[in-house]
């Protein structure tokens, strides 16, 4: 009987220990939590004072014309810019938009050293499609630096233009459909305009004629050459 309960009463000990404990442990943690991010206000770095913020993290462009990434970003009022750059993913890392060989001459940066950090980007390529940050550094009135990285990023798609001609062959009478397709929708929204052998065509829809016969392409205003392949119209006569 007394092995027994002193068995009872030791287990009975150990639990409150170990209860205890636990309450412990979980209360220093969440006072850790607490004294950290009442440190992190104090020393301005909060994450709620760093901000990278993009206008549009999933924009698409046609190939061979140019993308803005309108891009802001905000910082502590303690804290001077000392840096800032763009950098593209790659299975390399920071890959800064303006010292990489395949970019050379065709990125503009259109921001400044405030909190405007909105990039161009001209003559898209196909390897352009891919996803980019911006980072900023900064210094504060005690000297230390600190540096601030996009959590997201923008994710750049491309697109050309593909001409359908529908039917492809018709009789004189008969409707067609010209219809200019696209893998994405051009964040920029251009104006499509048509063309038949070189000449200016207004309507998309129209009831064929023998004049009608002919190569047709589709094309951005203003940027003819950003055109697709020629897809041909057969109008047969009655």
């Amino acid at each position: 009987m007394i092995d027994l309960l002193s068995i009872k009463l030791s287990n009975s000990i150990l639990c409150y220990f170990v209860s205890v404990f636990q309450f412990d442990a979980m209360w220093l943690l969440k006072m850790i939590s607490v004294m950290l991010v009442i440190t992190l206000t104090l020393l301005g770095v909060s994450g709620s004072n760093w901000k990278v913020t993009f206008n549009d993290t999933a924009p698409c462009a046609l190939r061979g014309s140019s993308v803005v990434f309108a891009c802001s970003y905000a910082y502590p009022s303690d804290q001077t810019i000392t840096n800032s750059f763009w950098y593209f993913s790659s299975q390399r890392k920071n890959n800064d938009l303006f010292l990489a060989q395949e970019y050379r001459g065709r990125v503009e940066y259109l921001g400044n050293k405030d909190n405007n950090c909105t990039l161009k980007i001209n003559n898209l390529i196909s390897s352009d499609a891919t996803q980019y940050h911006f980072r900023f550094e900064t210094v504060n009135k005690g000297g230390k630096t600190n540096a601030w990285s996009s959590k997201t990023w923008v994710s750049l798609s491309l697109t050309g233009l593909t001409a359908k001609v529908q039917p492809a062959t018709v009789r004189a009478g008969e409707r067609v459909t010209l219809t200019c397709v696209t893998t994405c929708t051009p964040s920029d929204h251009p104006t499509i305009v048509w063309s038949r052998d070189g000449h200016s065509v207004s309507n998309t829809e129209f009831l064929a004629s023998s004049e009608d016969s002919g190569r047709y392409r589709c094309a951005v205003q203003g940027q003819e050459n950003l055109n697709s392949a020629p897809m041909s119209l057969d109008v047969k006569c009655e």
